[in-house]
């Protein structure tokens, strides 16, 4: 029930998009980036809307019968109301939110994954996929963090298929007060892989972001635990926001480790006086599969190192440093990576592998988004690589021409050819085509991605799939 409105009138749904209300709705109209909610009042109330939500005043004659209500916030009210109308589900559950630049749907799932092999009826909602209990399956969402009324859907999904322990990726859109899709929700666990600079088209300063992200140990639960490693360069700022009654594990500080890297084998983790073969191909990937051992270790009271023993029985995250099967003599490796931190570490894992084989990368970057990473991106790629083919990842209404010409901005290796090809699977193509044996190729920027989105188009797109087509192709005419 909404406040002021009468008790006669029952609240059915809570809409943001005027086009999905019906009789008996609350209508937010959000004042958006490219429009304005209040332009779609009209239109909410003729399909059903009894109320209406925004942070600006609205004439009585255009809300006719309906009811109105100004907020300061009306994301944030938003959240708390879909929380409210779901019978505020995230109460019933363990929370574990998942944060950082890099890692988070890779540290969710792992984290996922251990639970489950604990027997525990665990759910997750990440970029990549979704279990509501109902069986993991891909994410229909393209937001990492789905808005507030997908989001308290899901949890409420949980609670009624038994789930006890949820992991949720959080954005530092969904953590930011602008957007505050997860307003309401209190976490058992906090885990943050690396901080580092990213979407600062949103938040337009690297302190707005990372205040976002600090958004999520400040909403600890009371002795709830913050998880994270010496990896994380902001982690003194973690620390000062950590409320008394809340606890931390460093790993690197608290807890001693050796990551030894071992190329396509794996790496060997030294911690707690053992040592474990893992079959994950980065360093990053151990650090944040031991970040999620020690929040389940905590969350289920069992000895850490019978969870980090069973760390070598994790699945790969689908899209993260995903090898390619071919007879063509070539390392072939899909990954989600779109940062430079994220870059340089799947490069140097490239060249340390190469043996003396040529890189070949095939990229772009994401238009109408964070413009800064883009050159930091384009040197790193272009100091590792023999050959770079700029590409289309999302290019939206920017174009690409801008996006290379901001990827190309440092490049400076003589020694690197740099090609454009715009069409994504016309590069991919042509990176195999120029490949010979013992090449290592990079796709990367879509990985597990079901769409490109060029200008007003969105168009159907499986990277995987591309990729081992062309691969298939380059087979029979090598044979």
């Amino acid at each position: 029930m909404v406040k002021g409105v009468p008790h006669s009138i029952t609240i059915d749904t809570i809409c943001q998009h005027s086009s999905r209300c019906s009789g008996n709705s609350v209508f937010f109209a959000f004042k958006g980036t490219h429009t304005n909610g209040s332009l779609y009042i009209t239109e909410a109330i003729q399909n059903g809307a009894v109320c209406i939500i925004s942070e600006q005043r609205i004439s009585k004659q255009l809300l006719g019968q309906a009811f109105s209500f100004t907020v300061e916030n009306a994301h944030s009210v938003f959240a708390r109301m879909c929380s409210a109308y779901y019978d505020h589900p995230q109460n019933h559950l363990t929370i574990i939110g998942v944060s950082g630049t890099d890692g988070k749907s890779t540290t969710c799932d792992y984290t996922y994954q251990l639970l489950k092999m604990q027997n525990i009826h665990a759910g997750v909602l990440t970029t990549v996929s979704i279990d509501d209990g109902q069986g993991k399956r891909e994410s229909p969402f393209r937001q990492s963090t789905p808005e507030p009324d997908a989001l308290f859907s899901f949890l409420h999904t949980c609670v009624k298929t038994g789930v006890t322990h949820v992991v949720l990726e959080c954005t530092s859109h969904g953590l930011s007060k602008k957007f505050d899709r997860l307003a309401g929700i209190s976490y058992d666990c906090a885990i943050v892989t690396k901080v580092t600079s990213e979407h600062l088209e949103f938040h337009h300063s690297l302190e707005e972001y990372i205040q976002a992200k600090l958004n999520l140990v400040r909403s600890l639960k009371k002795d709830g635990l913050f998880v994270t490693s010496t990896d994380n360069a902001k982690l003194t700022l973690f620390e000062d926001a950590l409320a008394l009654d809340s606890r931390s594990i460093i790993l690197g500080r608290d807890v001693d480790m050796r990551i030894e890297f071992m190329g396509y084998q794996g790496v060997v983790v030294e911690i707690l006086k053992k040592r474990f073969h893992l079959p994950l191909l980065l360093p990053s990937l151990a650090t944040n599969a031991l970040l999620s051992a020690y929040c389940v270790s905590d969350l289920l009271g069992i000895k850490v190192i019978d969870i980090i023993s069973k760390i070598e029985q994790l699945q790969p995250v689908k899209g993260r440093m995903q090898l390619i099967e071919n007879s063509l003599g070539l390392r072939i490796i899909i990954d989600f990576a779109h940062t430079a931190d994220a870059y340089e570490g799947v490069f140097f894992f490239a060249k340390r592998t190469s043996e003396g084989g040529d890189i070949i990368a095939v990229f772009g970057s994401a238009g109408e988004r964070d413009t800064a990473k883009r050159s930091k991106m384009g040197k790193i790629a272009n100091r590792y690589s023999q050959v770079v083919i700029l590409t289309e990842e999302d290019p939206r209404g920017e174009g690409n021409q801008t996006i290379f010409n901001d990827l190309k901005h440092e490049m400076t290796n003589p020694r690197c050819k740099v090609l454009e090809i715009e069409d994504r699977k016309a590069a991919i193509e042509k990176a195999l085509h120029i490949a010979q044996s013992g090449d290592t190729l990079l796709f990367l920027g879509k990985g597990h991605e079901k769409s490109i989105e060029r200008g007003e188009e969105t168009i159907p797109w499986d990277e995987i799939e591309a990729v081992k087509k062309a691969v298939e192709v380059q087979q029979g005419i090598r044979i």
